[in-house]
């Protein structure tokens, strides 16, 4: 029997410091016996259909996620498999999954890359991505403050008020971008821009920059500019990230960063990191961080006994 999870069973049943555990543990076996394939995008008038799927052997588990981008926004499905005889173990919602596994993201590279354990932070971005991003910083470091800065006045007072609330750490609403950085050592980009808005003056006293907004080649958040100033640069998937990270590939365009000087997280994870100047760790999302955080979440709801399975895919 399949047991099928709604967005609100997913947000029950997860807990950032769950997401970060699955993630961490999951970039220590990538590549190792854990396979993550890369996105892949089927485009129509008015639609985009995006697929990605990994294997963990480690785990005994595999997963496909799909979601349907439209003008009326993106839903999203996962689907876990047992590797062993191939069971359909669930289905589930993969918008909260998604968003707090992304930040897991950004929490345990900030953790490997920066070696900070206090820091000021400032994201760009108030969106439905912008809060598991702080907690998830939260969670790995003590964070002294937190400023935002996003276009709508009015969206970046209530994230801050909804972060000072929520995570108990001051959160400050920043009239301009310049302002957020300037307040911070540690920054995080979670929008949806299609032009790049981070400037390499805009960096001068920042150590560790998480970039998680764009996945598409024609999309950045940092100039070519930005990107030369970092000593390290660091991706979750290195043969994703030269096909979706828009923010390298205009910058490897412009002769201001080179593809073989880049680092996997699973490398720094397992083999340690020693910095030296800024870091960049340049997220775009990939497959198995979601398989690690769903098998876990399954593992939860079967354990509770709560959810029900629902459908029987077997065939005779």
């Amino acid at each position: 029997m399949t047991l099928l999870l709604s967005e609100s069973d997913v947000h029950q049943l997860v807990t950032m410091q769950d997401a970060i555990k699955a993630v961490e543990e999951f970039f220590s076996h990538k590549e190792i016996d854990a396979v993550s394939s890369p996105r892949t995008r089927s485009f129509t008038e008015g639609s985009v259909l995006h697929v990605m799927h990994a294997s963990h052997p480690y785990q005994g588990r595999a997963g496909v996620k799909a979601y349907l981008g439209t003008r009326h926004g993106a839903k999203f499905l996962f689907l876990l498999y047992d590797l062993k005889d191939g069971t359909l173990l669930a289905a589930m919602g993969a918008d909260i999954l998604g968003r707090y596994r992304t930040g897991a993201a950004s929490g345990v590279a900030t953790k490997h890359l920066s070696g900070l354990k206090s820091f000021r932070l400032a994201i760009a971005g108030s969106g439905s991505q912008a809060a598991t991003q702080v907690e998830a910083l939260v969670r790995i470091a003590n964070i002294e403050s937190v400023s935002v800065w996003s276009p709508t006045k009015a969206s970046r007072e209530r994230f801050a008020q909804s972060v000072t609330e929520e995570l108990g750490v001051e959160c400050n609403a920043s009239e301009s971008l310049a302002e957020a950085f300037k307040r911070c050592d540690v920054a995080t980009t979670i929008t949806t821009a299609s032009r790049p808005f981070v400037t390499d003056q805009l960096l001068g006293g920042v150590m560790h920059v998480n970039a998680c907004g764009s996945n598409r080649e024609s999309r950045a958040e940092l100039s070519p500019e930005a990107v030369s100033i970092f000593s390290t640069v660091c991706v979750d998937d290195l043969v994703q990230a030269k096909i979706e990270s828009g923010d390298l590939i205009q910058a490897a365009d412009a002769g201001a960063f080179k593809w073989e000087s880049a680092l996997e997280l699973g490398q720094v994870v397992r083999n340690g990191f020693n910095r030296k100047g800024k870091t960049l760790f340049k997220s775009n999302g990939i497959a198995g961080e979601d398989v690690a955080l769903a098998s876990l979440l399954y593992d939860r709801a079967i354990r509770k006994g709560e959810y029900e399975a629902s459908f029987d895919f077997s065939t005779r």
